[in-house]
């Protein structure tokens, strides 16, 4: 089809280039910078700005009158080749617009066949990830490469098994840590599928413990130390209740500084 349409010269182009345009360029070159040169730093008193009027008006038209020329010319010269591209251009648009039909029907060609493929690899991920089922979906694996036409299925389960297998070992060291925040760091990797932020979050939640761990500690030290109190005979009627609190370091801190502040006794339960 290229070769049937192809565009042919009724003369080589060599022949069809127009002579270059022959004028007496240096000759009025000479002659202006010349006639130039009694304008430059010339100063007009204000009885001679009707001449200095005279002289813009008569530059100008110069000015004007080569410039005109140089458009005549320009239109004479550029004649063929715009009638030529005119020409061209009918034709190129004819072919686009059968291009761009056959272009809408080939990406939906695309579009099925990726459809189809990206089906084929779900089945076969949801076949592999095994005991993960519910911990990772595809939409965290997907690489969109895979839908290439030049990405084989072959490759794309060596991928699938690479990724499973990478995800087992992971599982593996999260548990060899022994951590007792074990369920939260697991839960943290499979929302991220990144061991090493699942490390980082794991050292977090360490130092958090610690923190909490020897803040009740400071809290049993203090409740022995303190000397028992007994009430006088006419003190207000004393009660004991138990209960257990749950919030953040800062939030304990606080409630210390309370407990304290009201001489309110406590101790760990």
């Amino acid at each position: 089809m290229a070769e049937e349409l192809s565009l042919v010269l009724n003369k080589p182009i060599e022949d069809l280039i127009p002579m270059m345009i022959s004028w007496n360029n240096e000759e009025l070159l000479s002659t202006v910078n010349t006639r130039l040169s009694s304008y430059k730093g010339i100063q007009y008193t204000d009885e001679e700005i009707s001449i200095a009027k005279k002289d813009k008006a008569q530059l100008k038209a110069f000015v004007k009158a080569l410039n005109d020329e140089r458009i005549k010319i320009h239109k004479t010269y550029s004649a063929p080749y715009e009638k030529f591209k005119k020409e061209v251009d009918e034709v190129l648009y004819a072919v686009n617009e059968v291009v761009a039909e056959i272009d809408v029907q080939v990406k939906n060609y695309d579009e099925r066949t990726k459809a189809k493929k990206l089906e084929k690899i779900k089945d076969y991920f949801n076949s592999a990830i095994g005991e993960f089922e519910n911990l990772v979906s595809y939409e965290q694996i997907h690489v969109p490469a895979w839908l290439n036409a030049s990405t084989t299925m072959k490759s794309i389960q060596t991928d699938i098994d690479s990724l499973i297998s990478l995800i087992k070992s992971s599982v593996v060291a999260i548990e060899a840590l022994k951590s007792p925040d074990e369920s939260t760091i697991k839960a943290y990797y499979f929302r991220t599928l990144n061991l090493s932020d699942a490390l980082v979050e794991s050292e977090r939640l360490k130092a958090e413990r610690e923190k909490i761990e020897k803040m009740q500690g400071e809290i049993k030290v203090e409740k022995k130390e303190s000397p028992v109190q007994v009430p006088e005979a006419n003190s207000p009627d004393i009660r004991i209740i138990k209960f257990q609190v749950e919030g953040t370091i800062e939030q304990f801190k606080s409630l210390k500084e309370f407990l304290k502040s009201n001489n309110i006794k406590y101790s760990a339960i």
